[in-house]
Order: C-alpha cells, then sequence, then structure tokens
C-alpha cells in the first residue's frame, strides 16, 4: 500500500490544474467577448457611418434637384415677363416639404436688390457710379462714407493705400493674427468681415444685408428697383428721403414699374436720380438657398444662377456646408 502522503499530494495537483484549466477557460472566454464587442462596435459605426453617407448623398441630389426646378421656375418667369418684381413666383421662400427620407427647402433671392461691392472696380478703376451709392449707403447708416477706401484696397490689385481710410498689406500684417489683402474680387460678402473698419460685427451687420458680393466676369451690375430694399433704394441718391422710398415700395407693390422713365416720372424721382446709369426693373442674377434634412444629414448649398436675355439659365458659382 502507497503512503496516504502521496494520495493527499496527487489530489492536491489535480485540484490546482483544474483551478488552472477554470482560469485559462475564463480567459480565453473573456478575450473572445473582447473581441465579440469590439467587432460589434466596429459594425454598428460602420452602419451608422455608411447610414450617414447614403443620407449625406441623397441630400445633395435632393439640393441638385432644387437647383434645377429654381432654373426651371427662373426660365418661365422670362418667357412670360419682362420685368421682376417681388410679386413673381421666384420671390417665394419654399417651406419645409417632405421627401423621402426628410425634408427640403430653399429660397429665391434677387442678388441685384443689393449693392454688388465688387463692381466697386472695373476696367477702368474706380466705379464711381458704385462709389457714391456706398457712400450714401453708408452715410444713412450712421457709418463714415470713407469705409468704401478700404473695401476699394481690398479687391484692387495693387498695393497702394487710398488714404486716409483705405488699407493694404501694412495694416494687416501688423494685425495680431496677421494676413495679406486679397487683391482681388470677394467670393462671399462675409469677407467683407476683414476688411478695415468692418472687424466690428456690429458694423458689418448694419451693412451686410444691403451688399453682396459674387463675380460677374467684369459686366456691370445694375440695381433693380423693384425689388431694392428702402436702404439700398436711399443709396441711389442723397436727396431720397427715407419717406420717398417707402412710397416707392408702396407702389410697385400695386404696380411694379415697367422700365426706368416709369421709375423716374414717380414721384418726382427724375430731378432727384440724375444718373440712372446701372438701373433696372430686371433682374440677371439670383441667389437660390436650399436645405436638406435627411436622416442624420443636414445640408446647406448656396447657388448663383445667372439668366441671360434669352431666360437660359446656368449656375455661375456654388458653395455648401454641413450643420
Amino acid at each position: 500500500m502507497r503512503p496516504l502522503p502521496n494520495i493527499a499530494k496527487r489530489t492536491a495537483t489535480r485540484r490546482r490544474q483544474k483551478g488552472v484549466a477554470i482560469i485559462t477557460a475564463l480567459l480565453i472566454v473573456t478575450i473572445a467577448a473582447t473581441i465579440s464587442i469590439t467587432i460589434s462596435t466596429r459594425l454598428q459605426l460602420d452602419v451608422r457611418r455608411t447610414a450617414n453617407l447614403v443620407a449625406s448623398d441623397q441630400a445633395w441630389f435632393y439640393l441638385l434637384a432644387a437647383e434645377e426646378w429654381s432654373q426651371r421656375i427662373l426660365r418661365d418667369d422670362k418667357k412670360e415677363s419682362s420685368i421682376d418684381d417681388l410679386s413673381e413666383a421666384w420671390a417665394f421662400e419654399l417651406p419645409p416639404l417632405p421627401v423621402e427620407g426628410g425634408t427640403i427647402q430653399g429660397r429665391l433671392t434677387d442678388l441685384q436688390a443689393c449693392i454688388n461691392v465688387n463692381t466697386l472696380i472695373n476696367e477702368n478703376g474706380i466705379n464711381l457710379v458704385t462709389e457714391k451709392r456706398l457712400q450714401q449707403l453708408f452715410r444713412s447708416l450712421g457709418l463714415n462714407p470713407g469705409l468704401t477706401q478700404a473695401i476699394t484696397d481690398w479687391i484692387d490689385t495693387d498695393l497702394e493705400t487710398t488714404n486716409p481710410n483705405g488699407a493694404e498689406d501694412g495694416y494687416y500684417l501688423n494685425l495680431q493674427k496677421p494676413y495679406h489683402t486679397a487683391n482681388t474680387a470677394m467670393q462671399s460678402i462675409t469677407e467683407l468681415r476683414l476688411v478695415k473698419g468692418f472687424e466690428d460685427p456690429k458694423v458689418y451687420q448694419a451693412v451686410a444685408p444691403y451688399l453682396c458680393a459674387f463675380d460677374t466676369g467684369g459686366n456691370e451690375i445694375s440695381i433693380n428697383v423693384n425689388t431694392a430694399s428702402a436702404e439700398v433704394l436711399q443709396s441711389l441718391s442723397e436727396k431720397m428721403t427715407e419717406n420717398l422710398a417707402k412710397d416707392i415700395i408702396e407702389r410697385r407693390q400695386d404696380e411694379p414699374f415697367n422700365d426706368i422713365k416709369d421709375f423716374t416720372g414717380f414721384s418726382g424721382l427724375k430731378d432727384i436720380i440724375k444718373d440712372t446709369k446701372q438701373l433696372s426693373t430686371s433682374s440677371d442674377y439670383f441667389l437660390l438657398r436650399t436645405q436638406a434634412v435627411i436622416g442624420q444629414a443636414n445640408r446647406v448649398m448656396y447657388s448663383i444662377i445667372y439668366r441671360d436675355d434669352s431666360g437660359k439659365t446656368s449656375i455661375i458659382a456654388r458653395s455648401q456646408r454641413t450643420l
């Protein structure tokens, strides 16, 4: 008979081996569970990412469809009328409409209802018509009319500072966060916030509703008196009072102006507005703002639409952002 101590020793050894086996099994199960959870999490992320990409692409196609729809409205409008006013079909905001997976909404606005700051410079230098209108607008808003000089220096191609209110690289490179002047046309009116005198948010917010910035290809842009705001109408002459501007708006609501002669014949305007250059009763440039919300995707697109005299339309600029 073997001694009892050996039996006890073997029994203890077996117990230790069983304990190690159990721990090893638990470790394997833990590792497998961790791997499984990791794979599942990554799979869920991939599914969500794919769903977001699909939704974003779907929103993009809805935005493009809205562009085409808007161009069709503008083409039809040109066939029906030779003037453009705020009572026409294109001038209404499209409320959120249900589409597959979400909603889409948009609005067309007349870019010739505002003063395009890029027209301040033309092939001959400073455009005196635009300069006078900007100065009058700033004056009526209680701002320094000399702010036009800083805009001129920002978009002209030279580095010569226009005194006393202009600014070129010498000014901007000495700021706490230095940068160069653009020396080219503005791509958006928000760029105006970089220009000397407009860094103050209050100044920028005061003028932004009445200004715009887009490339015209060197063409002169007229202000449409049938769509311009009271503030822009006041910029046409220093003798244009606030009350007269309101009278013009009331008149065109009842009966839009057919041509500039019809406009200047209203309430003695021919004695107030001596220079009718760059004035019109129709428009060629429009801004479309469209927003598509599909699932988690929320995309906004800005499209500048050009319409020629024959009614043909084209997209000349486009920008987008994700909310």
